[in-house]
């Protein structure tokens, strides 16, 4: 038996809760990985999955070893990339997950640039708002916006991610309401809003110095920004957005930021920013450092 093998495979079982979505990733049939993971279980003398037509559970026991093995996989893939890569000629994946539009706005022509000066980096790009776990997902660098997060990550800001309420002139000047806008007209107008893997995005106001949730009156929900950004200039309603996310429109007039008695946004206080993640060990990898320092090189706004 092939035991790291076997290790790699059963440590993303528990991970995937899934036979075949391993299979997938190792790009081997779903009964190898399950082959594998039962000569290790018949190599210790102990169940660690749970078995079903629907579902694999992991047992308590595997609980256990997973937790012992895990650290140790890990470290034994890094420590084998760190050896076979240089700074010259680097090559191999990098798995890169970033939220959706920052990486069709940003991210994807800066990586052009990159693949133009190392050809032999294969780029395997997820845009999505999902939270990705370094260290246990499959993913080397990730980009997201919010707080900075307090998971055992290096996290280098790269852009502040303010939110501004934002509508096309014309949708303004129909409006029946007084400029500024209070709480009260803001809960009354036509909104779009986006749609995260929590659900929909809420909106606040800042009212003497307290943040207030705003009972809205949502015209679209999505949870493409694109189409979000579309509504807006086609004078569906108002739309609170990171400024990074539409300053062109900002600069042409297309759309403007709308007077509101306090500040709107969609998180209660807090400084909020763009941030690049990455492990401090999978840093010590030629072409993950090259990735990582490319990165905020070009895109941190100093």
């Amino acid at each position: 038996m092939d035991k790291i093998r076997a290790l790699r495979y059963f440590k993303r079982v528990v991970e995937l809760n899934s036979f075949t979505a391993v299979a997938e990733e190792f790009e081997v049939p779903a009964s190898s990985i399950s082959r594998r993971v039962k000569d290790l279980e018949q190599s210790l003398g102990v169940e660690l999955l749970q078995r079903s037509t629907r579902q694999v559970k992991v047992t308590e026991l595997g609980k256990l070893y997973y937790s012992k093995i895990s650290k140790a996989i890990r470290q034994l893939e890094q420590a084998d990339e760190l050896v076979s890569q240089t700074f010259e000629a680097p090559n191999g994946l990098i798995r890169i997950s970033c939220l959706p539009t920052y990486g069709e706005q940003h991210l994807t022509p800066l990586l052009e640039k990159f693949a133009q000066r190392y050809p032999n980096i294969v780029f395997d790009l997820t845009y999505n708002d999902d939270l990705s776990q370094l260290g246990k997902d499959p993913v080397d660098v990730a980009i997201r916006g919010g707080f900075a997060p307090d998971e055992h990550v290096i996290a280098k800001r790269l852009s502040d991610n303010e939110f501004t309420l934002v509508a096309t002139p014309q949708f303004i000047d129909k409006l029946e309401y007084c400029l500024p806008l209070n709480k009260s007209a803001i809960e009354s107008i036509a909104t779009l809003q986006y749609r995260g893997p929590r659900g929909v995005i809420e909106w606040y106001i800042l009212n003497d110095e307290h943040w207030e949730p705003l009972k809205l009156t949502p015209k679209v929900i999505s949870n493409n920004g694109k189409a979000l950004t579309a509504a807006a200039l086609n004078h569906r309603g108002m739309f609170c957005v990171p400024s990074w996310s539409i300053c062109n429109y900002l600069d042409t007039g297309e759309l403007v930021q709308v007077p509101c008695e306090g500040k709107v946004s969609v998180s209660p206080g807090g400084d909020l920013g763009v941030f690049l993640l990455y492990e401090r060990t999978k840093y010590q990898i030629p072409k993950i450092k090259l990735c990582v320092d490319f990165i905020y090189e070009n895109l941190n706004e100093r």
